[in-house]
């Protein structure tokens, strides 16, 4: 299971032609099955994505 964060996710979409904000990019990977987890680490929450593709059987 690969996990990606926020900026290597941002890279792709804008890759792909999408929008430069946090509301596109959220979209983008939501359609192409992407995974949102939120983890709190010292105090400061952090976004990362897990391709659901990878995770089917």
């Amino acid at each position: 299971m690969q996990e990606f964060t926020y900026e290597q996710i941002r890279e792709k979409a804008l890759r792909q032609g999408v929008k430069d904000n946090r509301v596109h990019i959220g979209l983008w990977a939501n359609i192409n099955n992407y995974l949102k987890i939120r983890r709190k680490k010292n105090g400061k929450v952090t976004t990362y994505y897990i391709s659901l593709q990878k995770l089917a059987y």
